[in-house]
């Protein structure tokens, strides 16, 4: 009888990882207000995941390229992001990061939680 051998573990899929600029220009999806500096929540340190300030969330679950509502409730309140006069039913915008494959000068690494697009698959 042979022994039983067991094969070693398939190495796990790099975590689908995109890179973004928090000062690049974004527009709310819902109500179509812009900032062309950037989101003003990225001023502020994020309670939700421990983000600093400048830097974008980094939840492990992935789905970073918006920002925790911790940090959204706390740029209200400092004054430096106004309610979404969309249709919100907690007057958050719908604002997400820009994303890209590439890295740029200022860009920072994000968890996006989604998969590869079919035409950058290799």
């Amino acid at each position: 009888m042979r022994p039983i051998t067991f094969l070693p573990p398939a190495p796990k899929k790099p975590a689908p990882s995109r890179w973004a600029c928090v000062d690049a220009s974004v527009t709310c999806r819902r109500c179509h207000h812009e900032w062309p500096d950037g989101d003003p929540a990225y001023q502020m340190a994020c309670r939700g995941c421990g983000a600093p300030a400048g830097q974008p969330c980094c939840r492990p679950e992935g789905g970073n390229e918006r920002v925790c509502f911790q940090r959204d409730q706390d740029a209200r309140r400092a004054g430096v992001l106004i309610p979404c006069e969309g249709l919100s039913w907690d007057g958050r915008h719908d604002k997400p990061l820009t994303l890209s494959l590439s890295r740029s000068s200022d860009a920072h690494a994000v968890l996006s939680g989604a998969p590869p697009a079919r035409r950058f698959a290799a």
